[in-house]
Order: C-alpha cells, then sequence, then structure tokens
C-alpha cells in the first residue's frame, strides 16, 4: 500500500526482509557507500555502525521518522544533529551481549587450562557493570567465582548497586573491560590502562579488552611487555583500528579483529530489536520472532544424564562446542602475517559464530542454575 512507511536498511542487517516486508518497502543500501540523495526518500532508516549517520548523509531526508542502528553502540550516530532536528533514534542495547560475555568465558576457560588453574580458585574484576557486566557476574559466579564490579557511574546513578574501588578491581586475577570511551571528566576511560595502572596489576593476571580499544594505551602496553613483564592480555580491539599496533601480537594470549560481539544471534538480535521498537512506534502487533528464524546448531541439545557434579574440563568442553576463541585467534594471527594491512578485511569477511544462548541442555535440578546462568538455553530433563 502506497501509505506504508519506505525502510532503507543497510545490507548487514540479517534477516530484515523477515521483519519488516510486512511493514513496508524496503531498500538496501551499503553503508560504507551509501549518498545522501540515495536514501532522501527514508522514512525510516536502520543501519549498523559501518553507516556514519549525520547532516551530510541524512540532508535531503525530509520525512524521516526515525533512525535505529543494529548495535549497541552508537559512536557512528551524530545525536546533537538528529535531536536538532527532532528526529528520534535508538541504539540496539545488549544485542550482543551474550556474545561478548562467551568470548570473555571462553578466555577464562582456555587460559585455565593453558596454565592450569581452576577458575573458581580466581578473582574475577568487572569493568563497567552493563549489559555484559550483568551477564558475566553471573557466568563467573555460577562458577563459583569470587566478582568484584567496578562501575561508579552506575553507582551513582542506581541505589541499589554499590561499585568496589579502583584499587579494588586492579588486585583481581583476572579483568575484563566493558566500558563505553569516555575521554575526560571524573570516569574518563581513555587509557584508562597506561603504564603505570599496568604497573598496580600483579605478575600473571589475565587482562581482557573487549569494549573500547583507547581503553588500553597501547603504547604503553607494548613499553611494559618489552620491560619484561609478565600479564597474560587478550584484546579484541585495538588503538587506531583498522592500523593497529602490530608489535602486541607476539604478546597477546588471545587477538581477536574487534569480533567479540559477533555472534549470528547478537547481530539478528540487533534487527529484532529496532522491528519491537517500529512495531510500537506504528502501534502494530509483534508477529515475527528471532528464534523461529535462526537455524539450528550442527549439534543443538545436550542431555546430561547424570546427577553429579561437572568438571571444569567438562564445562570447557560445552562451552568450546559452541565458541572456542582459540580458533579465532589462529586466524587473526594468520590472516596479518599474510597481509599486515587486513584488520579491516578480517572482520569484515568474520565467518559469524553461534552462542550458547541457542545450545539447549537439559540437566537435573542441580545442574540446571549453573547452565542457566552460564548462558544456556536449559530445561529440566524428563525422569
Amino acid at each position: 500500500m502506497s501509505d506504508k512507511p519506505h525502510f532503507f536498511i543497510e545490507d548487514s542487517l540479517l534477516y530484515a526482509e523477515d521483519f519488516f516486508s510486512e511493514l513496508g518497502k524496503i531498500t538496501r543500501f551499503k553503508g560504507r557507500d551509501v549518498t545522501a540523495k540515495e536514501i532522501a526518500d527514508a522514512d525510516y532508516l536502520l543501519t549498523r555502525s559501518t553507516t556514519k549517520v549525520n547532516e551530510s548523509l541524512l540532508k535531503h531526508c525530509h520525512k524521516l521518522k526515525f533512525v535505529g542502528t543494529a548495535t549497541a553502540g552508537y559512536n557512528h550516530i551524530d545525536s546533537d544533529y538528529l535531536e536538532s532536528r527532532q528526529i528520534p533514534w535508538s541504539a540496539a542495547p545488549g544485542c550482543n551481549a551474550d556474545a561478548v560475555a562467551d568470548y570473555v568465558i571462553s578466555t577464562g576457560f582456555n587460559l585455565a587450562n593453558k596454565y592450569g588453574f581452576m577458575l573458581k580458585d580466581k578473582v574475577i574484576g568487572i569493568i563497567g557493570v552493563g549489559q555484559i557486566g550483568e551477564r558475566l557476574t553471573r557466568r563467573f559466579s555460577a562458577l563459583g567465582c569470587k566478582v568484584i564490579q567496578y562501575d561508579p557511574v552506575k553507582a551513582e546513578q542506581e541505589a541499589g548497586f554499590e561499585s568496589a574501588s579502583f584499587e579494588a578491581v586492579l588486585s583481581a586475577d583476572l579483568i575484563t573491560c566493558h566500558v563505553p570511551l569516555v575521554k575526560r571528566g571524573p570516569h574518563a576511560t581513555e587509557h584508562m590502562f597506561d603504564f603505570d595502572t599496568l604497573s598496580k596489576l600483579k605478575q600473571g593476571t589475565i587482562l581482557i579488552n573487549a569494549c573500547r580499544g583507547e581503553v588500553v594505551d597501547n603504547q604503553q602496553l607494548l613499553k611494559y611487555f618489552e620491560a619484561g613483564n609478565n600479564l597474560h592480555v587478550v584484546l579484541d580491539v585495538f588503538e587506531n583500528e583498522p592500523q593497529i599496533e602490530l608489535g602486541l601480537l607476539p604478546y597477546l594470549e588471545f587477538g581477536t579483529p574487534h569480533i567479540a560481539g559477533h555472534s549470528l544471534e547478537g547481530k539478528a538480535r540487533g534487527t529484532e530489536i529496532l522491528y519491537q521498537m517500529i512495531c510500537k512506534r506504528l502501534n502494530v502487533d509483534i508477529k515475527v520472532k528471532l528464534q523461529d528464524l535462526l537455524p539450528a546448531l550442527a549439534i543443538d541439545q545436550m542431555l546430561l544424564t547424570d546427577n553429579y557434579e561437572l568438571s571444569q574440563r567438562q564445562y570447557r568442553a560445552i562451552m568450546n562446542l559452541v565458541y572456542d576463541i582459540r580458533n579465532d585467534d589462529l586466524d587473526f594471527r594468520m590472516g596479518l602475517a599474510k597481509a599486515p594491512d587486513s584488520f579491516d578485511k578480517l572482520r569484515k569477511n568474520y565467518a559469524i559464530r553461534r552462542e550458547v544462548t541457542s545450545l539447549k541442555v537439559k540437566c537435573d535440578e542441580t545442574l540446571l542454575p549453573i547452565f542457566t546462568n552460564l548462558g544456556f538455553n536449559t530445561s529440566l530433563k524428563d525422569n
């Protein structure tokens, strides 16, 4: 019908036709190459991070009703400009939180196996307790770990949340970062880990950065390594992407090209979140559900028949059945060895993986809360 809205949707949004075809006309565009004239007729503009949404792009859009990005981050959105034109916009918060949590948990299991320690004996420091940090708190706690949460901004905004001190979180055995990039102010995160901060960590500390590359000063980290210090560092994000500091690679436990959140579920969930928002704006019923669109895993069900406590090795095997960070690390190193400037290409051509949220685990009442808190799709086994 002619009165239906016109959706301009970046070509990388998964399942967009399934979600939006009944709501209006769909025109796809390439995020890196889109022009202002190309999207001039848009009622709704839906993107991912490769589309820079600003005045230059939107100058011919005179009937734009909403801009959405199917990503948790929104650095590519000029929110001030949109608000100056009174154009509503939204990101898709939490869409890839489970994928990033998988990435961190896989890191923990595989480093525990490599160095012969028990995760339950380690103190976990979580910097940034939003969607990802909350999931990681549940997952590590389910494994028996003590968790220290550091998020002073959340503590200021939520009366029921108490943040540990920064000094306390630096004492943890494994520290994982999940904060936005804040360049100034009392809670700045840019170069949160410089040489001075790195020097306060215990030798052998595991440090994971899967949020913003600038949170860890890459040049200072390289200097710290070259001074002979011992840290187990995992980087999914780097400063100056895609022109990253290649000198860091030999020192990293795992390195990946900014793909911690790039699961099939995470990307598709971003599309679903925007679909639900737009259905609400159009006052129409939600008819399409992501769970009905996703393909089954190669091994999509696991039945745990015995009533006994699983070993860390067994939890690790189940986790790696869905996602094993070692594979992505190997692909990253091999790709950069062949073409040192291929960071962006490796990220763009990343073979999207699956999440533990899609693995169905049937188990007894003892194991059910553990696997549920680890993010799996759980149910009680039949007696």
